[in-house]
């Protein structure tokens, strides 16, 4: 891909950026600052790719919920070809993007399961993957990172960070705020779905990435520009992600089952088979 290296620049001039807020913070309370800095090691970069032109279609954040599985927001991949709301796909339908990950390298990941347009989530599966900065070349390295956890402990007036991308903004990786409101029945393109609102400031940088509590707990995934205007700041509830990864590991166990399932049964065709030929030997001996 020949624009890997101009990729990996910002991802830099991104990571310096990180670490400039990051020390900022730090000098006024240390123990916030380590808690964000655990968090950041966890919160990658997400770049959807269209692949026939090697252009970036949008970009945005996601946060690890296990080693190597990513949650991020749908909208920031739902232009690319091949992916639609409320899908599960195996492993030869999968569209890949780049994450940006907090050691800095650029890895492929996986688009596996979406939600619908409410939810605005997505699963992203990391391959062992990484593209060489300079080159744009594939190689194997594999790597786990740590994870996230969620919390349902909110209550208006509490203290948050919204976390992610800054896309260059020396303020704009980690942004502070309270809880505003906190909705059941927030109507989002005609839907239903339950959202946080924060007077932290959402923008096109973390959308994606996690809105946390002061104990580095995920208690959203923040979403900017699904709802105009998008001067909206809110995120995805926790509760609305739990239920989703629920859905996933549903789908994931059927089709495993599904999977296995036909592996049995072309076992026990083989096995039919292996009688029949030995049965036709028998009677060739006894002839």
């Amino acid at each position: 891909m020949k624009n890997i290296p101009q990729l990996y620049q910002q991802v830099q001039q991104d990571h310096i950026t990180r670490s400039q807020q990051l020390a900022q913070i730090k000098e006024a309370s240390g123990e916030l600052g380590s808690m964000i800095a655990q968090v950041l090691a966890s919160v990658v970069s997400v770049y959807a790719i269209d692949w026939e032109t090697e252009e970036i279609v949008s970009s945005g954040s996601g946060f690890f919920l296990d080693t190597d599985l990513v949650i991020t927001n749908y909208h920031l991949v739902e232009d690319l070809e091949n992916v639609e709301v409320d899908s599960f796909y195996v492993e030869e339908e999968r569209e890949w993007v780049i994450l940006a990950t907090p050691d800095q390298q650029l890895r492929l990941a996986e688009i596996v399961f979406t939600g619908n347009d409410e939810e605005d989530l997505v699963v992203l599966l990391t391959t062992e993957y990484i593209l060489d900065p300079h080159t744009g070349e594939e190689s194997e390295v594999p790597q786990e990172y740590p994870a996230l956890s969620l919390s349902f402990d909110v209550e208006v007036g509490d203290a948050v960070l919204a976390i992610g991308n800054p896309l260059g903004e020396i303020q704009g990786a980690i942004t502070e705020g309270l809880i505003t409101a906190i909705s059941g029945e927030e109507e989002i393109e005609g839907g239903e779905v339950m959202t946080i609102h924060t007077d932290a400031t959402i923008n096109a940088g973390n959308t994606g990435g996690p809105l946390i509590n002061l104990s580095g707990e995920v208690i959203g995934v923040n979403t900017w520009g699904l709802e105009e205007p998008q001067k909206l700041d809110y995120a995805i509830a926790a509760e609305v992600l739990d239920d989703f990864l629920e859905r996933f590991e549903e789908t994931l166990g059927e089709y495993i089952d599904e999977e296995e399932g036909d592996d049995d049964y072309e076992e026990d065709e083989d096995d039919e088979e292996d009688e029949d030929a030995e049965d036709e030997d028998a009677e060739d001996e006894e002839k």
